[in-house]
């Protein structure tokens, strides 16, 4: 009876043991395959990351955007009044070496017509792998006598640094005129 009373334990304890082993088999197959749709997961978030690793150029401040932008309405918003106070204000904003360069390609004198250029947008480009150099492209209206003898866009490459919170000109490359061609 003893015997038959064993035997009868050691059934229950293999039906246990084999029921135990499926379910463990089930949670190994489920956590493999848990396992395997973590690491595609974390093989799409390491790409992403190394993609937002070779973007972290662009991320350039609000204010160093903002800075390049007052740059050039203080450089090509004038008039016969503010034609040279414009590199006073600007003798803040960029490298001595741009100032004389900006200074050489003007008239040391205003023009003795009446005249104004306004600013009327600026565009600004950045490339990924420099950061802080910016292609800047404007549209500039220029008035003689206020008739409107010029709508043009200029394509200008500059280079941003900055010294204890201030932003400054450090190159400045004036790349071309363009016109606009109609039906083209």
């Amino acid at each position: 009876m003893k015997h038959y009373i064993s035997y009868g334990l050691l059934g229950i304890a293999l039906i246990v043991l084999g029921a135990t082993l499926y379910v463990v088999q089930q949670d190994k197959t489920k956590l493999e395959h848990k396992l395997t749709k973590t690491e595609q997961q974390l093989t799409t978030l390491s790409a992403t990351l190394e993609e937002e690793k070779q973007v972290a150029g662009l991320q350039v401040k609000g204010a160093e955007v903002t800075f390049v932008q007052d740059f050039f309405h203080t450089y090509l918003t004038y008039d016969n009044a503010s034609y040279t106070g414009r590199f006073d204000a600007l003798s803040t904003m960029a490298s001595a070496e741009v100032i004389s360069r900006l200074k050489g390609a003007s008239s040391l004198a205003p023009p003795v017509v009446k005249m104004k250029n306004e600013l009327e947008k600026v565009q600004l480009y950045l490339d990924p792998t420099t950061p802080h150099h910016f292609l800047v492209y404007t549209t500039t209206n220029y008035y003689i006598d206020g008739s409107l003898v010029n709508h043009g866009n200029q394509l200008y490459e500059v280079e941003v640094s900055k010294d204890s919170d201030q932003y400054r000109i450090e190159r400045f490359i004036m790349k071309g005129n363009m016109t606009e061609v109609d039906g083209v």
